[in-house]
């Protein structure tokens, strides 16, 4: 919606887009369809592929692999710390995003010290301005990094187990099953369930489905999904629906239907599975549009509102009517 006219004071004229594809990741991408095809727009974007999002561009910038670039990787998920040391020189003109930033703040008259470091220089720094308040970084240097590649958090038999002491960052430094943050949020302090307004407005029993889009097995979100050994793994797009959802539809295991709402629509192929309860059907996201039924995915319908606690997309607060393709 922010390139379509909901952003005005001021507008947003150009776009640069980096470690992402929107046009297949993120909700409503029929609007940010719309929003790319502005004739006004200036969009660049620094990527390895040509993906869904690239193809709008008015200009593409090669960006480096892992192969080709310093970077540091910290814990996601586990307790330890990476380096990444590039195997070859950058092909071609590829740069990282760190060079590009660099060379736009050279270009732009910025002169922050920072924003002309090299990537060691910014590791070192982030690394030492670091381990002066996180204890998990005692002793880990960028030259340890460079000897021995990962290295494992300092831990100690205290930290080991987060929150182990019973004490948690709240302001009774208790668990707190009435939360006084929220309410001075304005948010119910004591959550109970509260039905999306779109399942209000569309209720099952005038046939709307909830859909589910989960991730998938073989991609990371859309990443790598463009790659044909992992696309034939994953298999092509999909919608789970029950059996009584699909009798009632006149649909078989393996036809082709439509799944749409009034944010649009996706075509996809029926796997008719006891393993969705009925009202409920499940399709994979990560599916690049391109390489989907008419050049859209599941995200096509899914909604671009945002949840009131923590403002994150509520993608599978999404209800849709499934047919069988003309």
């Amino acid at each position: 919606a922010a390139l379509t006219g909901e952003v005005t004071d001021p507008p947003i004229m150009s776009l640069f887009v980096y470690c992402a594809n929107p046009l297949t990741s993120s909700p409503n991408a029929g609007l940010i369809e719309q929003g790319l095809r502005r004739d006004d727009l200036f969009t660049v974007v620094h990527d390895l592929f040509m993906t869904d999002t690239a193809r709008y561009a008015d200009i593409v910038l090669p960006a480096t692999s892992q192969l080709e670039h310093l970077d540091l990787h910290r814990a996601y998920g586990h307790r330890y710390l990476t380096l990444n040391q590039p195997a070859i020189a950058p092909l071609g003109e590829a740069k990282s995003n760190w060079d590009v930033t660099r060379l736009l703040a050279k270009a732009m008259g910025y002169t922050e010290p920072w924003l002309h470091e090299s990537a060691e220089e910014a590791i070192r720094g982030v690394l030492d301005a670091s381990r002066r308040r996180n204890p998990f970084l005692a002793g880990i240097t960028y030259e340890r990094l460079v000897q021995e590649g990962t290295v494992r958090l300092t831990l100690t038999p205290a930290t080991e187990v987060p929150f182990a002491d019973g004490h948690f960052p709240t302001p009774s430094g208790k668990v707190e099953l009435w939360s006084a943050t929220m309410a001075a949020q304005g948010l119910d302090p004591l959550p109970q369930y509260e039905p999306p307004a779109e399942y209000v407005a569309h209720p099952i029993a005038e046939g709307w489905l909830t859909l589910i889009s989960a991730a998938p097995h073989h991609f990371v979100s859309s990443s790598m999904a463009n790659q044909p050994s992992l696309r034939a793994k994953e298999g092509p797009p999909t919608l789970e629906i029950n059996p009584a959802d699909a009798v009632a539809r006149g649909i078989r295991d393996g036809d082709e239907v439509v799944v749409s709402n009034a944010r649009g629509f996706c075509r996809l192929r029926t796997v008719v599975s006891d393993n969705v309860p009925p009202g409920v059907v499940f399709a994979t996201k990560g599916h690049w549009a391109s390489c989907s039924p008419d050049g859209r995915n599941v995200n096509w319908t899914t909604p671009d509102a945002l949840a009131d606690l923590g403002g994150q997309s509520t993608f599978h607060s999404n209800r849709v009517r499934v047919v069988k393709s003309a």
